[in-house]
Parts: C-alpha cells; sequence; structure tokens
C-alpha cells in the first residue's frame, strides 16, 4: 500500500505526525487545484496549509506578507527545515535581490515571500515572467476588505493583480474575519463558498476578563494584576506616549519590563522584543505595533490597558496569550474615556474633503497622460498634514480608479557610513570615476556620524544620472567600503492616457469612500463597548460577532464565573474652563503654519498627532493634547465659537 504523500512529507519535512484543527482540509483542497479560504485563530498553524503544498506542487509559492520581521521569520524557519526560500525586501541589497531571482531561475526555491507593495510593482512583475507559478498565498488577508479591521490600501490591489499574473489557485489566511469581511476576501479572489475553512476563534485556555476602571485607578489595577501573574505578559496601550510612562513607572517599582512602539529606534525594539523571547524582561508595554510574527508559546497573559480599537484587534492580540495550551489570562481595563481616544483618532485618519482636494490637485498635477511620474507619500503627508497611511490609500484609490498605475520605487537618499578613508577608498580608482567619487564625497553633508547622499540633488549638479550615482555608491558597500542605509523612498506611478483628467470626481468617490470608513469605523467602537458591557458568556457574544452561531459557553470568562455585568456610562460632556479658552486663543493667535485650520488646531488639541505639528516640534508642548478628554467634533465647535 503506498503512503499518502502528503503525510510522508508532512512526516519528513516538516517533524509532524498529524495535522492540527481544519489544517488537512485546506491543505487537500489547494492540492487539488482549488483556492481556499482559511480563518484559523492566532497560533492553528495557519503557515503550514501553504508551506507543505509549496513542496508537492510543480512552480513556485508566492507569499504576500504585511511586515518584513514576520518574512524574515518564517524564511529562515523555512531554511532550517532545508526548504528553498527567500523575501524580497527593502533591507536587501541589490546583488542579494539578484541572487534571489537567479533561485527562482534556476528552480532551487520553493517559497518566495514578497509585501503587497512589491507585488504591486510592475517591474517586479516583469522580473516574474517566466517563472511558474503554483499558489499564492495571501497572508493576513483581512486587509482586502475595506471593513477589515487593519485596512491596507495595496492589499485591495491583490486580486487583480493575481488575475493579470493568472495564478492557477490562491490561498487566502486570517486569524479574524467577520461574515461581511470573509464574503469581501471571497468575492475578491472569487472562492467558492465550499473553500472556506473556518476554526472556532475563542480558545478554551484564555481566561476573558474586563474590568471597569477610572483612568486614575489603572496603573493600582495594572500593578495588582501583575504580581498575581506568573510569567511573560504583553500589556497593550493605545499611545506611544501611554506605553513609554507605563513602562517607566513598572521599571521605577521593580518590575522587569520594556516598551516596543513604532517610534523606537529599530535597535531599541529588537532588543525589547529579543529580551522577551529569551524571558530576560518579564513584560513588554507595547502598542499594537507588536506581536505579528512573534511566536513565543508561554505568554501567560495579555493585558489591554485601554479598549482596543475593534473586536477584531482584540481575539488578534489576546490570542498571543498561551499558544502552549496552557491557561492565560486576558485582561481588559475598560473605561468610558478609552472610547474618546479611539474615536478621536478616526478623526485624525480622516481627510477633509477639502483637503483631499488639495492633495489630488497637488498629485494629479503632475500626471500628464501617458507619462510616468514619482512621488514622495511622506513628502506629500507633510506638504497636506496628512498621514503617511492616508495618502498610501488615496494612492490605491486612484490605481483602482483607473487614473494611474504603480510603476516602481526608488530610494533618493543614501545614508553612507564609511567603514575605510576616503583615500582608501579613492586608492587604485583613475579618471573620472575617482574625480565623481570625490566630489560626491565632497558634497555629502554630515548627519549623526554619517553621510547623507541626497542622489537627485548630486545629479543635478553633477550632470550623473541618479541612477547611476546610485550603483557607483552602491558598488562601494559591496565591496565592504562602506555601510549604507537606504532612505526618501519615491515610488514611480504612470498615468493612464485614458483618463479624461477630471480631479473633481475622482475627489468626490474618495472623499465618499473615507467618510464611509470612518463611520464605520465608529460602529466598531460600539461593538467593543458592547463586548464590556455583556451579560452573556464573553466567548459566545465573540462568536456570535463573527457570525458564529450556538456556540457553547467557554466556562472561565469572568460572565461564566458569575462576576457582575460591567458597567459602563457614557461620558458625560463638559465645557473648557476660562484657563483652558486663553490657553486654546492664545496657542491659536501664535499664527503656527501646522495649527493654522481649526482642524488642525483641533487635532492638536485633541492630542492627535500629525505630520506637520510633529515635525515643528509642537508635540512637546503642554497644549499637545490638553482636551484629550473630550470629544473631536465637540473641540472643533470650540474652535469656531
Amino acid at each position: 500500500m503506498n503512503a499518502d504523500p502528503v503525510l510522508e512529507t508532512l512526516r519528513s519535512r516538516f517533524g509532524v505526525e498529524g495535522f492540527r484543527g481544519g489544517q488537512e482540509a485546506v491543505v487537500r483542497r489547494v492540492l487539488d487545484g482549488g483556492s481556499a479560504l482559511a480563518v484559523f485563530p492566532t497560533g492553528a498553524g495557519k503557515s503550514l496549509c501553504y508551506q507543505l503544498p509549496a513542496l508537492l506542487l510543480d512552480g513556485l509559492t508566492l507569499v504576500v506578507s504585511p511586515l518584513i520581521a514576520l518574512m524574515t521569520d518564517q524564511v529562515e524557519k523555512l531554511r532550517s527545515l532545508g526548504i528553498g526560500a527567500a523575501r524580497i525586501d527593502s533591507t536587501l541589497a541589490d546583488d542579494e535581490v539578484e541572487a534571489v531571482f537567479g533561485g527562482l531561475e534556476d528552480g532551487s526555491l520553493k517559497l518566495l515571500y514578497v509585501s503587497p507593495e512589491r507585488l504591486a510593482s510592475s517591474a517586479f512583475r516583469k522580473r516574474l515572467r517566466g517563472v511558474p507559478l503554483a499558489l499564492l498565498a495571501v497572508d493576513e488577508a483581512h486587509c482586502v476588505s475595506e471593513w477589515g479591521h487593519n485596512f491596507r490600501p495595496d492589499y485591495l490591489k491583490l486580486a487583480a493583480l493575481a488575475r493579470r499574473m493568472r495564478v492557477p489557485r490562491i490561498l487566502a489566511l486570517t486569524a479574524t474575519a467577520t461574515s461581511a469581511v470573509a464574503r469581501d476576501i471571497r468575492r475578491e479572489f472569487r472562492i467558492p463558498r465550499e473553500g472556506a475553512f473556518h476554526m472556532p476563534i475563542a480558545r478554551p485556555n484564555l481566561r476573558l476578563s474586563v474590568s471597569a476602571c477610572d483612568v486614575d485607578d489603572k496603573d493600582a489595577r495594572l500593578i495588582e494584576l501583575l504580581r498575581e501573574i506568573e510569567g511573560p505578559v504583553i500589556v497593550y496601550a493605545t499611545t506611544r506616549h501611554d506605553t513609554e510612562r507605563i513602562t517607566a513607572m513598572l521599571q521605577r517599582l521593580g518590575f522587569s519590563a520594556r516598551v516596543y512602539h513604532a517610534g523606537c529606534d529599530p535597535a531599541e525594539r529588537m532588543a525589547a522584543q529579543e529580551a522577551f523571547m529569551r524571558n530576560t524582561t518579564r513584560v513588554i508595554v507595547a502598542t499594537i505595533a507588536f506581536g505579528m510574527g512573534v511566536d513565543k508559546p508561554d505568554i501567560r497573559a495579555v493585558i489591554h490597558y485601554q479598549l482596543p480599537k475593534c473586536i477584531e484587534g482584540y481575539c488578534q492580540e489576546t490570542g498571543r496569550a498561551g499558544r502552549d495550551g496552557l491557561p492565560s489570562r486576558c485582561e481588559l481595563l475598560a473605561s468610558p474615556e478609552d472610547t474618546l481616544a479611539l474615536g478621536n483618532f478616526i478623526h485624525g485618519a480622516t481627510p477633509s474633503p477639502q483637503g483631499l482636494r488639495n492633495l489630488l490637485d497637488r498629485l494629479l498635477r503632475l500626471a500628464a497622460p501617458g507619462k510616468s511620474f514619482a512621488v514622495s507619500p511622506y513628502d506629500l503627508s507633510l506638504a497636506n498634514d496628512m498621514r503617511e497611511e492616508t495618502v498610501e490609500t488615496v494612492l490605491a484609490y486612484l490605481e483602482l480608479a483607473g487614473v494611474i498605475e504603480r510603476a516602481g520605487s526608488y530610494h533618493d537618499l543614501l545614508r553612507v557610513a564609511p567603514v575605510r578613508s576616503l583615500e582608501h577608498i579613492l586608492t587604485g580608482r583613475r579618471g573620472r570615476e575617482r574625480k565623481l567619487l570625490a566630489g560626491l564625497f565632497g558634497m555629502a553633508s554630515g548627519y549623526r556620524g554619517e553621510l547623507r547622499f541626497p542622489l537627485t540633488e548630486m545629479a543635478a549638479e553633477t550632470g550623473v544620472s541618479r541612477q547611476k550615482i546610485a550603483d557607483l555608491v552602491e558598488a562601494l558597500a559591496v565591496a565592504g567600503e562602506i555601510r549604507i542605509v537606504k532612505r526618501g523612498l519615491r515610488v514611480i506611478y504612470q498615468t493612464n492616457p485614458r483618463w479624461d483628467g477630471a480631479v473633481g470626481p475622482v475627489a468626490d468617490e474618495i472623499a465618499r469612500k473615507f467618510g464611509n470608513r470612518a463611520r464605520f469605523e465608529h460602529g466598531r467602537i460600539d461593538s467593543i463597548t458592547d463586548f464590556v458591557r455583556t451579560r452573556r458568556c464573553r466567548a459566545v457574544h465573540l462568536a456570535e460577532y463573527f457570525g458564529v452561531r450556538n456556540a457553547g459557553r467557554c466556562g472561565t470568562c469572568d460572565r461564566c464565573r458569575g462576576e457582575p455585568p460591567v458597567k459602563f456610562p457614557p461620558l458625560a460632556g463638559s465645557v473648557p474652563d476660562p484657563d483652558g479658552w486663553a490657553r486654546m486663543r492664545a496657542l491659536r493667535d501664535e499664527r503656527h503654519p501646522s495649527l493654522d485650520t481649526p482642524r488642525q488646531l483641533a487635532r492638536f488639541l485633541c492630542g492627535i498627532p500629525s505630520p506637520a505639528a510633529t515635525k515643528a516640534g509642537l508635540n512637546a508642548r503642554p497644549e499637545f493634547g490638553m482636551w484629550r478628554d473630550r470629544p473631536f467634533a465637540s473641540v472643533l465647535e470650540y474652535i469656531g465659537a
């Protein structure tokens, strides 16, 4: 009797004796040629569902993943198992990228991990021509849906790209998807209903509890919990400021704690994560920037210091606890004031119709029909005082509307750290190359012990193309003469020659999309407050949110243990006192360019960071966030009064 090749590969290549949960059904559907959607909770083994088929299918499995750290971790694990896997991301040097393409050409690679932004590049897709594709695996697939909790604009384009590339089968994977989001994913990737596989969201070893806390009592409750709980703990807080304050407090009290958020120095973030993974740090205090791709089985508790922004995020974050199957606690400290911060952040991410029109006017003036142009999302963010993510979403909407198409990208700034002296670097070089290198180093400005090479400026001054200068400097890095860090991303777009050039209708449609998104996000806040107040088993409440009926009671949550329902009254509004009015007017009268409009000033007073105010260094002022305990709409009204 012949052995089953699927089970044999599972044992021989992955060292696993059998499948878990719904893994086998997904794997066999993919191997039979069908596309599938797998909605499995965090820690349920989603990656095996494409890694195993990748070894049995003829051709390349292309994996779209949103985080470099996640891709790196997956590739290292696969290589340790002797499986041909690689990634292409912005951290790789040109010669490393070429080595990956060499592996694709000779067939030694079975899996290639890329970001959605990379797949959206026509230059990258052109390099893939001739490489037989067997499977496209889309991790964090809820990002495809505008109604997903972690919407990413470049995910919107994946389904159309997959059809253009004629990928024979698709596997979409996510830990959290409501019925509506699952329908969106299936519709986008044309996955039939029978191709959808769901596993229960709640895990029986997680004990869910909610405590109603006044804002001033949260620190005491957090300390009480940390003294009760043994083992590693993640504490999630909403803002970077909160994570730093809480970490400093815990360190003063003798807790082994580190901070982690997107604003930390990358080396500091990595050191904090590694210390937590090695158990030399017991508590990591983080924004939601921490956790994706962190495979630590013995996390004994996840504590939310404030309300998470949605049920999906709560499930994803609590799912990081107790992956070893042992009892673990999921504690949520809730206060009505938390809803204000969540609501205000939505306003911070939603551009005004006029702001959107200004951005499109600025952007589309560059867009001559049929011609290419390059933009910096960062520069557009500063110029229009919008979050960079908002600008990227606008660009994605323009692509979907057929106005522009992404054609590639490049970095316009190289940060150079010489390993050897300039004299040594120039030794052996002759003529024009020596003169050009000497000139480039002479033009470079010093910054924190490094040299900054602004490529476009240097090209204009020397008459040498930006690409040639970049190639020359990067060759020095390959030779070990210097170390470089690439910055100043520029994205190249091409305008559709058939676009009629009318900005108004495009702006109106994009404004409508942002308005719908904001209303939807406010509804999510209502859903999380409903979860706080629920009188039912919390696991049942979560199951029904995700469309699962007749789920059994967990028996371990605070509601099942007979604890009283959480009282969560709505906030009572209050008018600022005379001192507050005076400080607001004095700030307005200073006429800072980054606080020029009522909307900009309201965001600042509500403690909502904006690119322009941050760059101007205003966030250190005491007025920043002085009205964060009031709704954004009310503050906007005060300013206009």
